[in-house]
C-alpha cells in the first residue's frame, strides 16, 4: 500500500474494530455478512477492482477446504468477499494479535497456530479436522507464508491433511495481483481470484497427500496471470 491508502486506512480501523466486537454474539451468516461487508468496502476503499470467477464452482452444502496460494496480506479478505456462504481460515499465531484483523479473526472463529511447533501443527490438523467434519468451510494457505509475487512458493507438508481426515471437499483457489496491495510502487489496482472445480473426496482419496498436493499446486497454478517481467 501507498502511504496514502495508509493513512486513509488507519481512519476506518476503529469502526472495523469495534464492528467485530459488536457483532461477536450474533449468528454466524450475520457476522460473516458483516465481515463480508467490512472486505469489500477495504477493497473498493483502497481503489482496487475486484475480478471473481468460477464463483458457481463453490458446492453450496458441503464442508469445504478452500486451497489458496497466498501472494500478500489481505489475502483473506478478497476470499471472504467472495465467498457466498460463511467460512473461516487457519492462521499463524503471531496473526492473532494483529489489531482489528486478530479481533475480526476471534470473531469468525481463525484457526490460529504456532506453525513452528510440532504440538502447534497437531492442534491446527486437529481442530480443522473437527471444524470440516461439523460440516463447516475453512481456508488454508499451504505455501505457509506470502509469496509476494506470480510465483508459488512449494505446499507445507500435511496442509491437506485436514480435509483427508475429513473427507471433506477440496476447492482450489487463485489469487491474482493480490502481492500488489503490499507493494507501495506497484499501482496495478485490478486483483482477480478464481475458483476452481471442486474435488470430493472419493475423487482424490486414492492419492497420497503428498500426490494430491502436487494435483491442487498446478490447478491453482493454472489459473495465475504471470507478468512478463516475472515469466
Amino acid at each position: 500500500m501507498t502511504f496514502f491508502q495508509i493513512f486513509r486506512t488507519i481512519f476506518i480501523l476503529p469502526f472495523a474494530w469495534i464492528s467485530a466486537l459488536l457483532c461477536r454474539r450474533k449468528p454466524m451468516e450475520k457476522r460473516y455478512k458483516k465481515l463480508q461487508w467490512w472486505s469489500t468496502f477495504i477493497i473498493k476503499y483502497l481503489g482496487y477492482k475486484l475480478e471473481v470467477e468460477g464463483v458457481e464452482n463453490i458446492p453450496l452444502d458441503e464442508p469445504i477446504l478452500f486451497v489458496s496460494n497466498h501472494q500478500g496480506t489481505l489475502d483473506p479478505a478478497l476470499v471472504i468477499a467472495t465467498c457466498p456462504k460463511p467460512m473461516a481460515f487457519i492462521s499463524k499465531k503471531k496473526n492473532e494479535k494483529l489489531p482489528v484483523f486478530g479481533s475480526w479473526a476471534i470473531t469468525i472463529g481463525v484457526i490460529h497456530f504456532d506453525h513452528d511447533t510440532r504440538g502447534g501443527n497437531v492442534y491446527m490438523l486437529r481442530e480443522a479436522a473437527r471444524e470440516l467434519k461439523a460440516g463447516k468451510r475453512l481456508l488454508i494457505f499451504p505455501e505457509g507464508t506470502r509469496s509476494r509475487g506470480d510465483h508459488m512458493n512449494p505446499f507445507k507438508t500435511g496442509a491437506l491433511q485436514p480435509a483427508y481426515l475429513a473427507k471433506a471437499t477440496l476447492v482450489p483457489v487463485t489469487l491474482n495481483n493480490a502481492y500488489c496491495i503490499d507493494d507501495k510502487k506497484d499501482k496495478n489496482k485490478n486483483l482477480k481470484i478464481t475458483y476452481g472445480k471442486p474435488i470430493r473426496h472419493e475423487e482424490y482419496k486414492q492419492y497420497k497427500y503428498d500426490e494430491m498436493s502436487d494435483i491442487v499446486y498446478k490447478e491453482i497454478e493454472k489459473n495465475i496471470i504471470y507478468h512478463e517481467e516475472q515469466s
